[in-house]
């Protein structure tokens, strides 16, 4: 918590001008965030940076969206110990397109980096390991696993040569639970017959099947008008990302189960990243890593705190008991076995070993 609380301080720190490079200022939600350097320098180097999260903080919110708040740290701290020779180009709320798109885009070179979520999967099937149901207990093994586990450096090296998207760094998108208009969610008896929005990826399509309701993929631009029409009964998402896109006005009932930890991963082409000048890649490195701390400091203070409490004014909030929780965990185990299918017993079991090893150092 101590490392939540300094990397908030940071975010905010940062965007209000703490380095000698630049100020933020308030943009439209999907423009480009630009920061005004004080001094003049003719960058030798652009990135183009593209991601989901609106740049809406701090004109039309209490705090940065958390790929924003990377990205506004990120920006900061590469412009200003670059000296400006490497420029930081923002382009929030999806401007260049949705993540499918933008993914494309840094591989092909058209820009330089992306956060995606598990649309990268599609190019990396390894990757699904992590959005396995129920497979982490606490955000903290979730982060040893992505910062001190040895597999996730073997999967990110493997992953680069397969893809060419270099992982600079893995931030929080937030623990996923289900709404719907429907009823209360009590137990996985409760999900059958109703039809939920899913991320476009394969895995999460076969847990929501498993639990015994139909799953329809849709970019998550859609998710607003497809439960206000009744396309879907309901969609999984963090707390946050509910509140920040109001799909708690289209939205009755919330279940908090916590089924998928998911990620914001930072990716940049490898291509472009190899052929800077060392000391500049050091500091994009360096970057990243504090810009992962704002990312996650930021998601938590909105889902726990700030956002927690808009849902509990608009919406029915359930906490399953422990034994309604082991119902939903026993459900959605033929995911586990699907998965196995897809990608080879090794490749799960392993990580599932792994996921061991954090949670004895975290005492479970």
């Amino acid at each position: 918590m101590k490392n939540l609380v300094k990397a908030f301080m940071f975010v905010v720190l940062a965007c209000f001008g703490f380095t000698s490079a630049s100020t933020a200022l308030a943009q439209p939600a999907n423009s480009t965030v630009t920061l005004k350097a004080e001094t003049k320098v003719k960058p030798d180097y652009t990135i183009r940076f593209a991601y989901y999260d609106a740049g809406t903080w701090p004109a039309l919110s209490q705090i940065p969206l958390p790929e924003h708040a990377f990205a506004l740290v990120f920006k900061s701290i590469v412009e200003s110990n670059t000296n400006g020779k490497v420029a930081v180009d923002l382009f929030p709320g999806n401007a260049l397109g949705d993540t499918k798109a933008t993914m494309e885009m840094a591989r092909s070179g058209s820009i330089e980096m992306v956060t995606t979520t598990g649309t990268i999967a599609s190019l990396y099937p390894d990757v699904q390991v992590i959005f396995l149901p129920y497979v982490f207990k606490s955000d903290e093994i979730a982060w040893w696993f992505f910062d001190q586990s040895q597999m996730w450096k073997d999967m990110t090296a493997d992953m680069e040569k397969k893809t060419g998207l270099k992982m600079l760094a893995v931030g929080q998108n937030g623990t996923r639970h289900f709404t719907n208009n429907k009823k209360p969610i009590h137990s996985p008896a409760d999900l059958k017959g109703l039809k939920f929005r899913v991320m476009q990826s394969p895995i999460y399509v076969k847990m929501v099947e498993a639990m015994g309701a139909a799953a329809t993929p849709l970019a998550s631009g859609e998710i607003y008008t497809a439960c206000q029409t009744g396309v879907v009964d309901g969609q999984e998402n963090p707390i946050w990302n509910i509140a920040a896109n109001k799909w708690n006005e289209v939205q009755k009932y919330i279940t908090l189960d916590g089924h998928t930890w998911s990620e914001n991963f930072v990716t940049i082409n490898a291509a472009y990243f190899n052929k800077l000048p060392k000391e500049y890649q050091h500091i994009i490195l360096v970057a990243a890593e504090q810009a992962q701390m704002a990312d996650r400091a930021a998601e938590t203070l909105a889902s726990r705190v700030l956002d927690f409490s808009t849902i509990k004014k608009s919406m029915e909030i359930y906490v399953p008991s422990p034994a309604e929780l082991e119902q939903f965990k026993e459900a959605a185990q033929p995911t586990y076995a699907w998965l196995r299918g897809q990608i080879g017993d090794p490749v799960v079991d392993k990580f599932l070993a792994t996921v061991k090893e954090g949670e004895k150092h975290y005492g479970y």
